[in-house]
């Protein structure tokens, strides 16, 4: 069919609110679309997007009017973010977003569609949805959820280091409960960066008293472990060799730094470990590295 007519076709059934279920699964392809769909209008909204991504996103309002389908609005969600361009439409898809994370119904029984759908506050980037992925992470009777905003998280950081870690440095009720979770999130800083850098720093000395913590940053730096995914939104950051070793050789400049400055002086101890241990990272990069 023409666009313009399959697309008119495809609203003229998602306008009469029939429905039937697939029994697929809802599962993403590398492009953001989804490989399977576990409902025929999540299908269609799926095709709208293909063959009309303006009117695709236009619709999505509609469909986020009401709160009736997780899954569908995860796509809508996909849709709208795709074709937003302005300052209004950004704040229109946040408080979206705010809707879902916050919607007790969803989080009790999560779809694969909901748990997707944490890719949009991702996208959206800014930590201004940091408060409902934390309270989410800090979930202890729901691993789904907790999971999902886990990953939001790192990705955030991943994507957006700077600003995401000095969140959760201000604001360290946030991951109350979660005190390893944020360790991790801060040993994927590149101290190669003078900002991250001072976060970091600012972040040992503020959480020097939390052994289990510290330690756990302190094992961990620099965070090498990446997930890799197909996500609705965002591609998987996944830095090369090159930049995984230029990042180790800045943490051991750092942390050799570090052992000459009286104040860290408590972490002298675990500040040698980190050194011995990122020596052998470094010096295996340096003989590989061509003659000159």
């Amino acid at each position: 069919m023409p666009p313009e007519a399959a697309a008119a076709a495809i609203r003229e059934f998602l306008d009469a609110k029939a429905d039937a279920a697939s029994g697929l699964s809802f599962r993403i392809d590398p492009d953001g679309s989804l490989a399977e769909s576990p409902t025929l209008r999540v299908f269609l909204l799926d095709c709208l997007a293909q063959v009309d991504p303006a009117g695709a996103a236009a619709y999505a309002r509609s469909i986020l009017e009401e709160m009736n389908a997780p899954d569908e609005w995860a796509v809508a969600l996909r849709n709208f973010a795709r074709a937003m361009d302005t300052p209004e439409g950004k704040l229109f898809l946040e408080e979206k977003m705010r809707a879902l994370l916050r919607h007790e119904p969803w989080q009790g029984e999560p779809s694969a569609g909901y748990l997707e759908a944490f890719d949009v506050a991702v996208q959206l980037g800014g930590t201004s949805l940091m408060p409902e992925l934390t309270t989410l992470l800090r979930r202890k009777d729901n691993q789904a959820v907790a999971h999902a905003a886990y990953l939001a998280l790192d990705r955030l950081t991943i994507n957006h280091p700077a600003s995401t870690l000095q969140a959760l440095l201000a604001e360290p009720q946030l991951m109350q409960g979660r005190e390893v979770t944020r360790a991790n999130y801060f040993a994927r800083a590149d101290v190669g960066d003078p900002a991250q850098r001072g976060l970091v720093e600012d972040y040992l000395l503020q959480f020097n008293a939390a052994p289990d913590e510290r330690g756990a940053f302190l094992g961990l730096f620099p965070n090498a472990n990446y997930m890799v995914s197909h996500n609705l939104l965002t591609p998987t950051q996944t830095p090369d060799g090159a930049t995984l070793a230029r990042r180790d050789r800045a943490a051991l400049q750092t942390v050799q730094e570090w052992l000459a400055d009286p104040r860290f002086e408590s972490l002298r101890p675990q500040l040698e470990t980190m050194r011995q241990r990122l020596e052998t990272f470094v010096q295996p990069a340096r003989q590989a590295e061509p003659a000159r």
